[in-house]
C-alpha cells in the first residue's frame, strides 16, 4: 500500500481498536465498511505537531515518526498489547492467507505466532488481539522497559526476546539494537527512544 499523505483526521491513532479496517462500521448489522481510502497496511510520516494532533492524551502523547495500519493476530496475548510494549511480525498467516503478512503483528510470547526479532513495531495502546489498530515503526517513540532497564541516553534499545512480555532493555555494547534512548533508562518506565534499526516495508 502506498504512503497515504492525508492520514484521516476521525481517529486518534493511540485510540484505535477496530473490528474494521477502516475503523467504521455498519451501524445495523455491524460489518466492515471500507470508507475514506484506510486499508491494512496504510502508512505515512508524521511531524511533531501532526503526531501530537493525532494523539488521545488520556493514553499519552505521540511524537514524529512512521505509523502503519495493521491488524494484531488473534494469537496474540491481549495483556502484551499496551503503550510502548513491542512486538513483531506474525509467522502464523491469518486464513485464508497462506504466508505470513508484514501487517500482521502479534506479541513475542506467542506460541509458534511471532518471528521473533523480526519487524519490531511499538504498539500505542491497548487493543483486542484480532482487531485492527496504528503502530510506530520509525521515529520519535515510548518505548516500555524491563526489569533492569538502566542505562544512559544513547544507549541502544535492545529488542525483547521471543519469550518475553514485549518491554525493551538496554542492549549491550556491539549488541543489535532497534534504536537509541533518548533519556536515561529505568526499570518499568515508559522511555522516549529514536527508532531507526527497524526495516522499512511496503507491503
Amino acid at each position: 500500500m502506498p504512503q497515504m499523505q492525508s492520514p484521516t483526521t476521525w481517529f486518534a491513532l493511540n485510540g484505535s481498536d477496530d473490528f474494521s479496517p477502516s475503523g467504521i462500521n455498519d451501524i445495523r448489522t455491524g460489518a466492515p465498511l471500507f470508507v475514506g481510502g484506510l486499508l491494512l497496511g496504510v502508512w505515512f510520516d508524521m511531524t511533531e505537531q501532526e503526531a501530537n494532533d493525532h494523539s488521545w492524551t488520556d493514553v499519552g502523547i505521540l511524537h514524529t515518526g512512521r505509523f502503519r495500519r495493521v491488524r494484531i493476530h488473534p494469537n496474540a496475548t491481549a495483556a502484551n498489547i499496551r503503550v510502548g510494549k513491542v512486538g513483531f511480525m506474525a509467522a502464523l498467516p491469518i486464513p485464508p492467507a497462506t504466508i505470513p503478512d508484514v501487517n500482521i503483528v502479534t506479541t513475542g510470547d506467542t506460541a509458534g505466532g511471532p518471528i521473533a526479532g523480526v519487524r519490531p513495531v511499538v504498539f500505542l495502546n491497548t487493543v483486542q488481539p484480532g482487531n485492527y489498530c496504528f503502530i510506530q515503526e520509525l521515529g520519535i517513540a515510548s518505548v516500555m522497559t524491563g526489569a533492569g532497564a538502566t542505562g544512559a541516553a544513547g544507549a541502544g534499545v535492545a529488542p525483547p526476546t521471543g519469550s518475553g512480555d514485549g518491554t525493551v532493555h538496554v542492549a549491550a555494547a556491539g549488541a543489535a539494537s532497534m534504536g537509541a534512548f533518548l533519556a536515561p533508562a529505568s526499570a518499568h518506565a515508559l522511555v522516549l527512544a529514536l527508532l531507526n534499526g527497524v526495516p522499512i516495508v511496503q507491503g
